[in-house]
């Protein structure tokens, strides 16, 4: 039986099917005919001579093959890869026709090669420049650091040097360079101020849609299999996945309910304490039996022993002195640097306490908001572009490094003003 939701999520008002599409329907089916593949797009069969034309190309690749009016995919580690790459694409609302296109290919080799570029980096027509990091910022896997001049970087992700890798795009990514982003943060926050002052209900209704997004992408960084388009049917319309378990889903609905306390708290400025800490996990984690106690048993990094965390008899030991360096944190006059550094360096020290059996990184990254959001910062956005950076300095890291960490959490906080100044002046015009 034909699966006919396979492509509700992909962005298929495109006036042509690709034979990524084609490929991808035929992955996802197993053993199909034509007329299945048009169901499973669907399209009439108007279109009927552009998918037998993509099938023909796809056997040329070594993709699929036909067998008495049926189409089955070569599995190989070629296909599982493309196959992989786009089951991504689609659940981070990645248009994959877009960015497997041989241009935008080639514009991604030259994006990167340096930390910023312009269009003097590449050649290529200034629309499609425009539409290209327009796409790839939408997407979070690229900062637009100026409009005028067009200035941008291509953040070093994972799933980009896949991309490139299969399609034998070789390229050598640039080396990033250590450097204050202060500067910029008090420009762009002044900026953002400003856009508040004239549009007072700006900050919320835009919050409202990073929301979803940050829960998405916190709990992706946890193993939650929820895709970003099934975490905004459920959270903004109320449609529960079809194929996902129930638990999936409830952890997604409490981690909302966490979420939306320590926006709510931030605001006022609420002080952290122990108790509130166990209350933001008891909502995050309802229904587990741990949820909202401290644990009583030791515990471990799964694929990292080099991650270390405090015995269970320190834990509660070291979250009071944490807190206490909080205490005389909030009791000082803070600039804009110290905010971050503090809140970063809380985020680091809360994960390897590791308080709780399980929720401590998502719970971690719900502090360091609270933080940074009492103080201004208006933080609600882990783009896609920055988990492999980030996870590479918290739980896949061999070795702690505060300083690196809050430098990472400083480009983040310019991204979330640049995209929150950028998303003012698209609405403005």
């Amino acid at each position: 039986m034909v699966n006919r939701n396979i492509f509700k999520v992909v962005s298929l008002n495109m006036f042509m099917v690709s034979l990524y599409d084609v490929f991808y329907v035929v992955a996802k089916n197993g053993s199909i005919n034509i007329r299945d593949i048009l169901i499973g797009l669907g399209k009439d069969k108007r279109e009927y001579q552009n998918i037998f034309n993509n099938i023909l190309l796809l056997e040329k690749k070594h993709l699929v093959k036909r067998k008495n009016k049926k189409i089955d995919i070569i599995n190989s580690k070629s296909s599982q890869e493309l196959y992989n790459l786009i089951s991504f694409s689609l659940g981070n609302n990645i248009n994959h026709n877009i960015l497997f296109k041989p241009k935008m290919l080639n514009f991604l080799r030259y994006a990167a090669r340096k930390e910023f570029f312009t269009i003097s980096d590449i050649k290529i027509h200034p629309e499609t420049f425009k539409f290209y990091t327009d796409a790839l910022s939408k997407y979070g896997l690229l900062i637009i650091i100026s409009r005028n001049p067009l200035k941008c970087k291509l953040l070093k992700s994972e799933y980009i040097r896949r991309v490139l890798k299969h399609f034998n795009i070789k390229t050598d990514f640039y080396k990033e360079k250590s450097r204050s982003h202060i500067p910029d943060i008090k420009r762009e926050l002044m900026k953002y101020h400003r856009n508040i002052k004239i549009n007072t209900s700006f900050a919320d209704a835009i919050d409202k849609q990073r929301e979803t997004g940050f829960i998405y992408s916190s709990l992706n960084l946890e193993g939650n299999p929820l895709t970003l388009p099934e975490t905004e049917k459920l959270l903004i319309k109320n449609i529960l996945p079809k194929d996902q378990k129930a638990e999936s889903v409830m952890e997604t609905l409490n981690y909302k309910k966490a979420i939306e306390k320590m926006l709510a708290n931030s605001k006022k400025r609420v002080m952290l304490n122990q108790s509130l800490i166990l209350e933001y996990h008891d909502l995050a984690m309802s229904g587990k039996e741990f949820a909202g106690k401290l644990r009583r048993e030791n515990v471990f990094i799964k694929k990292n022993p080099a991650f270390t965390t405090s015995h269970w008899k320190d834990v509660e030991k070291k979250l009071g002195e944490l807190l206490k360096k909080y205490v005389i944190f909030e009791n000082a006059k803070q600039d804009i640097e110290n905010v971050i550094q503090f809140a970063s360096y809380f985020h680091n020290e809360f994960q390897r306490i590791h308080p709780f059996i399980d929720g401590n990184s998502r719970i971690s990254r719900l502090l360091m908001l609270h933080i940074l959001r009492a103080h201004k910062l208006p933080v609600l956005d882990l783009p896609l572009g920055y988990f492999d950076s980030y996870l590479n300095l918290t739980k896949r890291s061999k070795k702690r490094d505060d300083e690196r960490f809050s430098m990472l959490v400083e480009e983040i906080v310019l991204t979330n003003l640049k995209n929150l100044n950028n998303a003012y002046l698209m609405a403005k015009s």
